[in-house]
């Protein structure tokens, strides 16, 4: 992750919200929440959003996908091992079974010993991993 790194984004639109990823970041998309990178999404295929008054995720089409230069490349992970949403959509930052797994491992980690969940994402991961509350865990080799 680095916040001050410029890069090409793309912008995927639907009728209520608006996510901006690089082509290569996953989304679930699609009836079945298959995992496909940003550049894979097309117009009109499906994507998953947020819904606070149904309480889950909610399909919604996407009606225009556009190319952005903007600030800041990061790597969100949340507490809760689920998928990280983004401007009110689903995201992920992993295959579908790191994410299922992490759903569980994640929050049993935080609270048995937040340090060791932190040691554990730092040996695994080689790039510097962003919480979604801001706290950032190193990589060990760094």
């Amino acid at each position: 992750a680095d916040p001050s790194a410029k890069a090409a984004f793309l912008s995927l639109a639907t009728a209520t919200a608006t996510v901006t990823l690089t082509p290569t970041h996953k989304l679930p998309a699609g009836p079945a929440k298959a995992l496909k990178q940003a550049s894979e999404v097309a117009v009109g295929e499906t994507i998953w959003l947020a819904s606070p008054a149904a309480g889950a995720l909610v399909q919604e089409p996407v009606h225009k996908i556009s190319t952005v230069v903007a600030d800041g490349l990061h790597s969100p992970l949340t507490k809760h091992g689920s998928w990280p949403i983004v401007d009110g959509v689903a995201t992920s930052y992993n295959s579908a079974a790191v994410v299922a797994r992490n759903k569980y491992l994640v929050p049993l980690f935080e609270a048995v010993c937040p340090s060791l969940g932190r040691l554990v994402v730092a040996a695994l991961n080689p790039k510097p991993m962003h919480y979604i509350d801001g706290e950032v865990v190193e990589p060990l080799s760094s």
